[in-house]
């Protein structure tokens, strides 16, 4: 055999391996692609069943406050206080995880009138929340002016707050919004905001309703918040409530205070009056769908108003 003839053979050899070579990078890249399209696409399957499902959990909930309401006063659930409130008990709203196939479902039901809504209260009823909690009146004071400054349109920080330059010089991954929060998971990004705070606080708090406080159903920690409630006028307000007795108005709760919890109650009558509620009129939902075995979740949340015995959706909002 000729050298010619030798290299005409090492080269159709390494032209072989490497048609080899290409023929199986080509075989993988395709195979990656195929399997990356089969996930985007099951991926989108479970999605939509998963929206579908959380999308279900609302409903299931307006189903069943429809059905209470519509029952005749004296066979309502807890009778007694529902003759007067009919929504003052929604343990009869089905809250556990439902299951359609595959399909998940979950729903958290409160009253939104049990919860501060951050988006619309005031820095002193921040300050006031946190302190009751009780966290140190400093950090309570930063926190404070901390979520106003995220939430306010404006990058003018508060004395005590933080601002976007504050968040860029600290290296965050999130900067404020300038705008309402969406989820009270958002709240984990604040300025000064420790895991353990926001564990504590987190239960207190919601992002949707007119921001009124049912005194008839809030924890002492939110009645704090409200100017005028003080430590002995919660007290009363939940003793009250623990006798079956729910209060109806501010006069009740004044008439059982001491002379300067009184005088505190009357000076901030005037601020309060819009502000509370001694019935549930908005109802609010967090629900949450998934597929078993998925990673796909999907949130939704809903807020209902009550008007008597009717019940409108104000706010309906599933995915992220």
């Amino acid at each position: 055999m000729t050298t010619r003839q030798r290299k005409r053979e090492g080269f159709a050899l390494m032209a072989a391996l490497w048609l080899v070579v290409l023929v199986g990078v080509t075989g993988y890249e395709l195979s990656a692609r195929a399997r990356s399209r089969r996930l985007a696409v099951a991926n989108a399957l479970e999605t939509v069943q998963a929206r579908a499902a959380a999308e279900a959990a609302l409903e299931t909930a307006r189903a069943a406050i429809e059905q209470q309401l519509r029952q005749p006063r004296e066979t309502r659930v807890a009778a007694s206080v529902a003759m007067i409130d009919p929504l003052s008990d929604l343990a009869f709203v089905r809250a556990d995880t439902s299951e359609l196939g595959n399909a998940r479902s979950a729903a958290l039901v409160y009253d939104a009138g049990s919860r501060l809504q951050v988006n619309r209260a005031t820095e002193d009823d921040m300050r006031r929340f946190l302190v009751a909690l009780p966290l140190d009146a400093r950090m309570a004071d930063h926190l404070a002016q901390s979520i106003l400054d995220w939430r306010d349109p404006d990058d003018f920080r508060r004395p005590n707050g933080a601002e976007r330059d504050d968040y860029l010089r600290r290296g965050a991954r999130v900067l404020p919004a300038n705008a309402d929060f969406r989820a009270i998971d958002d709240l984990r990004d604040v300025d000064g905001m420790r895991a353990d705070v926001y564990a504590r606080i987190a239960e207190y708090l919601s992002v949707t309703g007119s921001g009124q406080i049912n005194l008839n159903s809030a924890p002492r920690q939110v009645l704090r918040s409200l100017p005028g409630i003080g430590d002995e006028a919660a007290g009363a307000l939940l003793r009250a409530r623990q006798a079956g007795r729910p209060l109806q108005s501010l006069t009740e709760l004044s008439v059982r205070l001491s002379s300067a919890a009184r005088q505190s109650l009357l000076d901030a009558t005037a601020a309060l009056m819009p502000r509370v509620t001694f019935e549930t009129h908005e109802v609010a939902v967090d629900a949450s769908g998934w597929v078993q075995g998925s990673p796909v979740r999907v949130p939704a949340i809903a807020l209902f108003q009550r008007s008597g015995d009717a019940l409108t959706v104000t706010t309906r909002r599933v995915g992220p």
